[in-house]
């Protein structure tokens, strides 16, 4: 049942992070990347603030991991939010969703360097066929007088998915001490303070705001921010790293469908291809690592 309640909270994350992409595009009209994510933060503290007190959580941790709590605070959701933010002003929110789907490849490099794990042979060619689907995407998207801006954009989403494989190694230290509401509540609360000084380099207009930013705002910040953030969390806890990362290669399908229903836009034959080949891989990938980790566990 405890599984059960894992899957059904990733399916949830996959589906409210793939419909982000597009509520951050829509939301840099007009609002500075990084303020975004103090603005997503300020409603996610709101929110697990309400949960920790109405469960009484205790707030205690040990120094040693408020290291670790404000790491994972700072690489991998200030630096990642941030990364990922500015990355689509220059590139598609599709195409940055087609990104994402290299974090399982980037997880397992960082177990590499980190964890000291092997990486198999198999392993390497399915990296090398992402890479492969990553030229394809990048080819499509490439316009003669927008070539070196979504350049940036594509080399800020790759910072942003090491950033992401960075949280993610913190969080799984934290995980085996302390339940997903506090890792969750005291992140965001952390990240929080980091991005304070950005209210004041650029505060926002919110004159601007239409009714349909304030919407995308309460979406990013409660549901995506507050709700998705401890799912996943929770996902992890119960699952382990490796079947949420699986979970999370298909958040450009969603991205998708999102921007067909809502913007009736075209996505083009190559980007297709590409993001199936670099999907097909992770998956792939993720589940060989699966398998390579049961093998040890037999031995």
């Amino acid at each position: 049942m405890k599984k059960i309640g894992g899957l059904i909270s990733i399916s949830l994350v996959v589906i409210f992070w793939g419909i982000s992409f597009v509520s951050i595009s829509i939301m840099l009209e007009v609002v500075n990347p990084v303020v975004l994510g103090f603005l997503r933060y300020v409603l996610a503290v709101l929110f697990v603030l309400i949960l920790a007190f109405s469960k009484r959580m205790s707030f205690k941790i040990t120094k040693a991991d408020f290291l670790i709590f404000f790491l994972a605070a700072l690489i991998g959701i200030f630096l990642y939010s941030s990364l990922e933010n500015t990355a689509l002003l220059f590139i598609s929110s599709s195409a940055g969703a087609i990104f994402a789907s290299l974090t399982p490849m980037s997880t397992m490099i960082g177990n590499r360097l980190v964890f000291k794990e092997s990486i198999r042979p198999r392993n390497i060619l399915f990296i090398i066929i992402s890479m492969i689907g990553v030229g394809l995407v990048v080819a499509s998207d490439l316009t003669l007088e927008l070539s070196w801006w979504s350049i940036l954009g594509y080399g800020l989403m790759i910072l942003s998915i090491i950033s992401w494989t960075a949280y993610n190694i913190f969080t799984k230290k934290v995980t085996l001490k302390y339940d997903s509401l506090k890792v969750t509540t005291i992140q965001s609360i952390i990240v929080l303070f980091i991005f304070l000084p950005s209210l004041f380099i650029a505060p926002p207009n919110f004159t601007a705001f239409e009714p349909k930013h304030w919407f995308h705002l309460l979406f990013l910040g409660i549901i995506c921010s507050g709700v998705a953030y401890y799912l996943y969390v929770h996902s992890v806890d119960t699952l382990g790293l490796t079947i949420p990362n699986i979970f999370i290669n298909f958040l450009p399908v969603v991205t998708i469908i999102t921007n067909a229903i809502l913007f009736k836009t075209q996505i083009h034959f190559i980007q297709v291809i590409g993001g199936l080949l670099i999907i097909l891989t992770m998956t792939l990938l993720t589940l060989d690592s699966v398998r390579q980790t049961k093998e040890k566990l037999l031995t």
